[in-house]
């Protein structure tokens, strides 16, 4: 998109409004729990369910373009899905901040192994290189290793629901929101292999 098209768009299409659309949510956390009116399980719970639900909207942004390609949310969102991955990456680490903040670091080193944590420890571990070069320089710079990069993003997601559903003890949330991010890729990877056997790639 060139410079007269991003200064031709209304104001609310605009990555700036959507980047405070983002981090307002944290920031209300935030004043919270500076008043004391938010409890630490509420906090855990709030912000591990906005990283969830901001990476289900990165990882769903593709395939529902392919799927209604005339729609202007699925492209919109497709343009978009950078900043909710970056932002799901922000709120899975105010969610460990604040895990290991309060928590003492006994107890963080004898659950560390637990699979609903060890889990979670992975999938940050991938998410921090993806985030790091999340910005377009990065991705010119890395050319085709940008993608393999990323690619490792769906193990990230993977894990981080398998957090969700063992911490919890409850599998149900967490297949709520990861069922309609497997229907869809399977429908992408779908689509892509059918393209690549129909033109012999």
């Amino acid at each position: 998109m060139g410079l007269v098209s991003r200064l031709a768009l209304p104001w609310w299409r605009s990555k700036y409004v959507l980047w405070v659309f983002l981090m307002f949510p944290g920031l209300m956390f935030t004043i919270g729990l500076l008043r004391s009116a938010m409890s630490y399980s509420s906090l855990m719970h709030a912000t591990g369910e906005f990283s969830g639900r901001f990476l289900v909207f990165s990882l769903i942004a593709t395939p529902l373009a392919m799927l209604f390609p005339k729609s202007k949310f699925p492209k919109w969102l497709n343009r978009n899905k950078r900043y909710f991955g970056v932002a799901a990456f922000a709120y899975g680490v105010y969610h460990t901040v604040a895990y290991l903040v309060e928590v003492p670091a006994s107890q963080v080193f004898r659950e560390f192994f637990e699979l609903g944590l060890l889990s979670a420890w992975i999938a940050l571990i991938i998410w921090i290189p993806m985030a790091i070069t999340s910005t377009n320089s990065w991705v010119i710079k890395l050319k085709s290793t940008w993608k393999k990069i990323h690619n490792w993003g769906y193990l990230a997601a993977v894990l981080a629901f398998l957090h969700w559903a063992c911490i919890h003890y409850n599998w149900q949330p967490a297949l709520v929101h990861i069922t309609p991010v497997l229907l869809l890729q399977c429908y992408r990877w779908y689509k892509v292999g059918t393209f690549n056997y129909q033109t012999g790639k």
